[in-house]
C-alpha cells in the first residue's frame, strides 16, 4: 500500500535526533479501507460463503483487529523504512554513526485520529584523534625462561595423566572428587546448583590457602566444612571481597600419574620428538607473552588518548553494548535464541556493574576506528592471505579450502574489518601484520 505521511525531524540535542510521522485520518481511512476489501476475501463465518460476509457485520467483528494489522503494516513497511532511509542520509552526509538502533518508537493510533509514529536515535558524531603518533609506547621485548617452559610441559602431561583411585588421604598434586552439601555466601544461603559435584585439583599454585589446606589430607567418604575469605580483585564477581562458607562430601581422591617423556607420548601430541614438542610450546608461550605485553601496552596509550581526545559516550550505547555482550555471553553458553537480535532487559545493578568496562570498550573502538579513518588503513590481500593461513593451519585444512568457504559465507569481509583495528593497533605499538609469502612450485 502506498502510503502518504508527513515529516517532521528534529534535534532533542547534538547528539539526538527524532523523526515524526503523521498519516492523516482520512488517509489512514483510505487503507482501512483497503484492507477490508482484502480480508473480507479471506474470511468466512457460519451462514455467509467467503467473501460474501456483509461489510457493516466484518466491520463491527473484526473492524479493530484489522485496523491493527492496517497500523502495523504502514509502520513496518512504509515508516521504518523511511527512517531508516532518512538515518542513512545522516551517515553518508554528514558522516555521523548509530549509537544505538532506535528503540520501538512511540506511536499513538485511534481509528478516526491521526496516526503519529515518531522515532528517536543517539548518534555519534566524528571525532578526529590527535596526538597518537607521538606517544612513544612500545612493547618490550619477551623472554622466555626455561622454567615457564617447563611448566607448560607439565601441564600438558597432566591432560593425558592416569587417575589412580588412591584410599590414602589427599596431598599436593592430587585431584579430589566431591560435591557441594552447601553454601553460604555472606551469611546468605545459596542454592545448589543442578549438578552439585566438584573435581579439584590440589596444586601449589592455588592462591587461595584457605581452599588448598581444606582439600589437603581429605579421604573418600568424609565431610568437610571449611571457610573462604575471597579477596577484592577475585575474576568472579560474585564472591568478590566476599567470605564463604562450604560443606562438602569428599568422593574420590586420586593421583594422577604422568605419561612417561617418550617417542609415543611425543606422537600423541602430534610432534616428532622432543625438540619438536619444546619448539612448539615455546612459540606457544612467546605469542602468548607477545600479546599480553602488547595489550599492556596499548592500555597505558589507550589511557593518554582517552584524556587528551575527550569526547562522549551515550548512555544509549552503554546500555546497547552490555546487551549485546550479554546476548553474545549468553549464545556462546548455549542458550541459543531463535532470534539473535532478541530483548535482553538488563536490571539497573549490573548495567552500573558493566559501565566502566563497556565505556572504555566503546571508546577505544570509536578511537581505533577514527584512526583507521584518518590514515585511510586496509589490510593488503597478502595480510588477509596470510590470517587465512594461520586459521588453515590451526584447523589442519588447505588454505584454497579454507579461503573458498570462507569468501562464500562472508567471512573474508569480517576478517577485513577485524585486520583493519589491528591494523590501526598496530600503527599505535609501532608493529606491522604479516604478509603471506607465495608459495613457489
Amino acid at each position: 500500500m502506498a502510503v502518504n505521511y508527513q515529516t517532521n525531524i528534529s534535534e532533542t540535542d547534538e547528539y539526538h535526533r527524532s523523526v515524526e510521522f503523521t498519516v492523516s485520518f482520512s488517509e489512514m481511512d483510505k487503507l482501512f479501507e483497503k484492507s477490508i476489501s482484502e480480508f473480507r476475501k479471506q474470511v468466512s463465518i457460519k451462514g455467509f460463503k467467503p467473501g460474501q460476509i456483509p461489510k457493516q457485520l466484518f466491520v463491527s467483528r473484526f473492524g479493530d483487529e484489522v485496523y491493527r494489522e492496517t497500523v502495523d503494516r504502514v509502520v513496518q513497511n512504509d515508516l521504518k523504512t523511511e527512517f531508516e532511509r532518512i538515518v542513512e542520509t545522516w551517515k553518508t552526509d554528514e558522516k555521523l554513526e548509530i549509537a544505538a538502533p532506535a528503540e520501538f518508537g512511540q506511536l499513538h493510533f485511534e481509528r478516526g485520529q491521526d496516526l503519529v509514529y515518531k522515532l528517536t536515535i543517539a548518534l555519534n558524531k566524528p571525532i578526529t584523534v590527535q596526538g597518537y603518533k607521538e606517544l612513544g609506547v612500545k612493547v618490550p621485548a619477551t623472554v622466555i625462561s626455561e622454567e615457564e617452559i617447563n611448566d607448560v610441559i607439565k601441564e600438558v602431561r597432566k591432560r593425558f595423566a592416569k587417575e589412580i583411585l588412591v584410599e590414602r588421604p589427599s596431598k599436593i598434586g592430587d585431584f579430589v572428587e566431591g560435591k557441594y552439601l552447601k553454601q553460604v555466601i555472606d551469611g546468605k544461603e545459596k542454592a545448589l546448583p543442578e549438578n552439585p559435584s566438584f573435581a579439584f585439583e590440589i596444586s601449589e599454585d592455588i592462591n587461595l590457602e584457605e581452599l588448598k589446606n581444606a582439600l589437603i589430607g581429605v579421604k573418600a567418604g568424609e565431610e568437610k566444612e571449611f571457610t573462604v575469605h575471597y579477596p577484592e580483585d577475585h575474576p568472579n564477581a560474585e564472591f568478590k571481597g566476599k567470605t564463604a562458607n562450604y560443606k562438602v562430601a569428599i568422593i574420590a581422591v586420586y593421583e594422577l600419574e604422568l605419561p612417561a617423556l617418550n617417542e609415543e607420548f611425543y606422537s600423541r601430541i602430534g610432534a616428532e620428538n622432543e625438540a619438536e614438542f619444546k619448539s612448539h610450546i615455546t612459540d606457544d608461550i612467546l605469542k602468548d607473552k607477545q600479546q599480553q605485553a602488547k595489550q599492556i601496552a596499548l592500555k597505558e596509550i589507550f589511557d593518554k588518548l582517552i584524556e587528551q581526545n575527550p569526547f562522549p559516550v551515550l548512555e544509549e550505547q552503554i546500555k546497547y553494548t552490555a546487551e549485546r555482550s550479554l546476548r553474545h555471553h549468553h549464545s556462546h553458553y548455549g542458550h541459543d535464541h531463535d532470534d539473535d537480535e532478541e530483548e535482553i532487559s538488563i536490571p539497573k545493578e549490573q548495567l552500573d556493574a558493566m559501565r566502566p568496562e563497556v565505556s572504555r570498550i566503546i571508546q577505544e573502538d570509536r578511537i581505533l576506528r577514527a584512526i583507521i579513518e584518518q590514515e585511510s588503513l586496509k589490510p593488503t590481500q597478502g595480510q588477509v592471505d596470510a590470517r587465512i593461513q594461520e586459521i588453515a593451519n590451526s584447523a589442519k585444512m588447505d588454505f584454497a579450502s579454507v579461503k573458498d568457504t570462507m569468501r562464500k559465507n562472508g567471512q573474508i569481509n569480517k576478517l577485513r574489518e577485524t585486520l583493519k583495528l589491528e591494523l590501526a593497533q598496530n600503527l599505535l605499538i609501532g608493529e606491522t601484520l604479516p604478509e603471506k609469502i607465495q608459495e613457489t612450485a
